[in-house]
């Protein structure tokens, strides 16, 4: 498994990733996919904190952590992680989380985390 920046080309393939991740989940409303278009046009998105998983060159996971405000601290949130249904379960996702931290540490994105 590879884990990587995700780029431009990629953004089709990540919107379907993340349909099909949710597509299934109790507590899903069905718009994740929408919602990462959404946070990718605005203001706290963070393009190095963006990061797919490939396995064999396909695209199998994605995470977003973007800046986020909690009264007067400005904070990385982390919304939202998916994996394709037949990999999760692997380590995929916990993968995406670890280096999403680790990135975050050395690009300094933000003062307080």
């Amino acid at each position: 498994m590879q884990i990587r920046k995700e780029e431009l080309p990629d953004y089709d393939t990540v919107y379907h990733v993340v349909q099909q991740a949710f597509e299934q989940e109790e507590h899903a409303d069905g718009n994740e996919a929408d919602l990462v278009t959404a946070l990718r046009k605005g203001s706290a998105f963070i393009p190095e904190l963006s990061l797919v998983a490939e396995i064999e060159g396909e695209i199998v996971g994605h995470i977003l952590f973007t800046k986020g405000q909690i009264a007067d601290k400005t904070v990385l949130a982390l919304a939202p992680l998916a994996v394709l249904p037949t990999y999760q379960g692997q380590g995929i996702g916990a993968a995406l989380v670890n280096e999403g931290s680790s990135n975050r540490s050395s690009i300094r994105v933000i003062d307080c985390c």
